[in-house]
């Protein structure tokens, strides 16, 4: 890079590149000259910085004091030119007086030869050696001078340098000599080396990043590094960008984003006052800071992390597309929404990095380090303790820190609250941060994400996304933005997965509510129905059912306050009353040992989409008819005192009606055969039914459970009954208890023209007459 005046100002260097023109000029050193100014690294080259009519030797001393360090290309015929060799003996000097940095380059020269001044260069200065005892009249300064050539090349073949042999591939070489200089230069690291000791499984996060990019690629590449809060994104971004800097020189810029309330003009000028090293930089709107980028930056090579994007706009303005940026330039993000990264202009450019949890094993080790200050627990007194915390923290990076730092030092007594205050509340400090993707969003998804972080983690995707229908949300849509929000997960069984990190922040925000709507711990139904308090605001109870616990004594009458209840699943319950009321709201309601003989004489749905009662008290579900427009699961199996069913005439989407195990159920009403939508008919073991009529309408039925039935015959109304159960896709007709099976149970079936065959089924050939 040329120098702007005849007097370089103090460090107007950053490398002054010594080299023997002959051997390396149009090869070697125009490569690595045209690196290292690319990588906006001022470097010093006597052939192109020196201004016509200076004088050259004080010129380049003046160079050398005037420049942080130097790269001293060492060749085999680098001695042969006492210019060069003047220039290593000040370069040394600068190194030994002033703190100079130096770099030596073995050019197809062995280090040993240099540091003995043996091979080529022997011969070299035993000609200076010889010229001077043939001139008797010499100076002793020039002896003097002879004797410090060699010492400095002894000292610089001393340091730690680059080897370039002849089978070096020189690419590599340059690569290695820059990253070197960068370590030289002391360019300031975003990860502080202690810091980087601490880091757990980063090694295999880098791995995945260069294998992802593909670091010998000439393309732009674009890398979304995607994650919840706290998850180490900005950690693994500082170390990578550590990693690659010395690539990219000063053509390099980290923005920090996130948490900083700066306005699109404001975030563009940041990034090009990093990336061109000036400050006085005006941009008037986004359109010319955008115009700005990418007319500086076209055809540079770059590399820019923007840390923290939040919404789309951001990266439009500030990296919108990869013609805006040099080869082999790469533009690093970290962001919690992954909608960010769906840009039209990108197509198949940019990546994503999902930043997993830690596993057991690294989680365990970034704990202890915190908690104990080493990488293990020295202390059999807490190591139990430390692995059910690590258990229940479940490998979120920033919640093991920040509780391992605050338990540093604590008596086992505060450890062990701070173990049985994990499942309600983690720290504050992650609590803030996980927190800020739920302030990200709407109402309406604030709402979705409390439902599914109190109710319905670990449930199949398309049961909670027809409970969520029922509330009149758009539920694909809602499922997709909390997914994006890196907030929930859908697991390959089909299930949503929301981390124990996220579902307990999600869960404080619900308690910590001023009118708290959800619950779905059993000490805070006590409390609810003890205290009255806010109970005309309760949507939801959604306790464990398979939690073993003492029966829950609840006052009947407070759900008659409860005019909003939309979601009840609670068991193991009883009254100390007649239970006379239901919420109208009710959506979905799961009551396992339903302790009353039928639901209230009062209540209708016409919202009620599934109703669950098994092993219930109940004789019938309902008197009379009743409106459930929109129920389509009845499942009441194991209620043993049920005797016969409902009218089901207004309920006509009912689609499955399980009634296993309701041992003496004696009738089915004749509406069932009104229900033109019911495809699964479940009557394993009512033994105590022996027939019931069924009619054309039952053309949609496709599972049929006989099996253990008390049924004698089916009744069909003409010959051609029930094609779709013959055709459909199981129909269970299994021993009885007794090993017994009815006779006569099928009618015969007449083929119809163009009919497939009627399948046989095992359990018929068995049957009895």
């Amino acid at each position: 890079m040329e120098a702007s005046s005849s007097n370089p100002p103090p460090m107007s260097y950053d490398i002054f590149l010594s080299f023997r023109g002959e051997d390396t000029r149009n090869t070697f050193i125009g490569y690595l000259y045209k690196e290292l100014h690319q990588l906006g690294i001022m470097t010093f080259k006597d052939d192109n910085s020196l201004l016509i009519g200076d004088n050259i030797s004080n010129k380049l001393v003046r160079a050398i004091e005037k420049s942080r360090s130097s790269i001293v290309v060492l060749s085999k015929d680098y001695a042969s030119s006492k210019w060069c060799l003047r220039e290593l003996a000040k370069i040394i000097d600068c190194m030994v007086q002033c703190s100079h940095r130096v770099l030596p380059v073995f050019y197809h020269v062995d280090p040993s030869d240099v540091r003995h001044q043996s091979g080529s260069f022997k011969k070299c200065f035993d000609e200076y050696e010889e010229t001077l005892q043939q001139f008797m009249n010499y100076e002793q300064k020039e002896e003097h001078e002879v004797q410090q050539w060699r010492e400095a090349m002894t000292k610089i073949a001393n340091l730690t340098g680059v080897v370039v042999t002849k089978e070096s591939v020189e690419v590599a070489s340059i690569d290695k000599i820059t990253k070197q200089v960068f370590d030289m230069l002391h360019y300031p690291k975003l990860v502080a080396a202690d810091k980087l000791n601490n880091l757990v499984d980063i090694e295999r996060r880098l791995y995945s990043m260069d294998t992802l990019i593909g670091l010998e690629s000439n393309d732009v590449c674009f890398v979304g590094i995607i994650g919840m809060g706290g998850i180490g994104k900005t950690t693994i971004a500082e170390v990578f960008y550590d990693k690659v800097a010395h690539k990219f020189g000063k053509n390099r810029c980290f923005l920090r984003i996130q948490g900083h309330s700066l306005s699109l003009i404001s975030l563009q000028h940041q990034l090009l006052s990093q990336l061109l090293r000036k400050e006085d930089i005006k941009i008037m709107d986004e359109n010319e800071g955008e115009y700005m980028i990418k007319y500086h930056l076209s055809g540079k090579k770059v590399l820019i992390v923007l840390d923290g994007i939040d919404e789309k706009g951001q990266l439009e303005k500030l990296a919108g597309s990869p013609d805006w940026f040099g080869p082999k330039s790469q533009i690093i993000i970290t962001t919690r929404n992954r909608d960010v990264l769906r840009q039209s202009n990108y197509k198949d450019k940019l990546l994503e990095y999902k930043v997993e949890l830690l596993d057991y094993k690294s989680g365990f080790s970034l704990f202890c380090k915190h908690a104990f200050g080493d990488h293990t627990c020295p202390n059999e007194n807490f190591e139990q303790l430390s692995k059910e915390i690590v258990d229940r923290v479940k490998g979120h990076p920033q919640a093991l820190v920040q509780i391992g730092s605050y338990l540093y030092g604590q008596d086992i007594d505060v450890w062990k609250e701070e173990l049985n205050s994990l499942d309600i509340d983690y720290n504050k400090h992650v609590f803030k941060t996980l927190k800020i993707s739920f302030d990200g969003l709407e109402k309406t998804s604030q709402q979705v994400f409390l439902d599914l972080a109190c109710f319905f983690n670990g449930r199949r995707k398309d049961k909670v996304i027809e409970i969520l229908r029922s509330f009149d949300y758009r539920p694909h849509s809602e499922i997709q933005l909390l997914y994006d929000r890196c907030l929930i997960e859908v697991r390959r069984d089909g299930t949503i997965f929301i981390p124990n990190c996220i579902q307990t922040m999600g869960r404080k925000i619900e308690r910590d509510a001023d009118e708290r709507s959800r619950i779905w711990i059993r000490k805070d139904v006590l409390d609810v129905f003890d205290k009255r308090h806010g109970v005309k605001h309760i949507e939801g109870i959604v306790l464990d059912l398979e939690e073993k616990q003492d029966k829950l004594k609840l006052q009947a009458g407070l759900f008659e306050d409860m005019t909003g209840l939309r979601i009840l699943e609670i068991g193991n319950v009883e009254f100390c009353e007649d239970f006379t009321h239901l919420s109208k709201q009710l959506r979905l309601l799961n009551w396992h040992g339903y302790p009353s003989t039928c639901l209230p004489l009062q209540f209708e749905s016409r919202y009620l989409f599934e109703l669950l009662l098994p092993v219930g008290q109940n004789t019938q579900l309902w008197k009379g008819q009743k409106g459930f427009e929109k129920l389509k699961v009845i499942d009441v199996s194991d209620s043993r005192n049920l005797r016969e069913t409902p009218n089901f005439t207004k309920v006509p989407n009912l689609e499955s009606l399980v009634l296993r195990n309701c041992t003496r159920l004696y009738m089915i009403d004749h509406s069932i055969s009104r229900l033109n939508r019911l495809t699964s008919l479940d009557l394993t073991c009512c033994v105590s039914l022996r027939s019931f009529s069924v009619i054309n309408s039952c053309k949609s039925l496709t599972t049929l459970k006989l099996a253990g039935s008390g049924l004698e015959r089916l009744k069909a109304a003409n010959k051609n009954f029930c094609p779709k159960v013959l055709h459909g896709d199981e129909i269970s007709l299994s021993p009885c208890v007794d090993n017994t099976y009815s006779p006569n149970i099928l009618p015969p079936v007449k083929r119809r023209p163009g009919q497939l065959p009627i399948p046989s089924f095992h359990s018929i050939s068995n049957f009895r007459e």
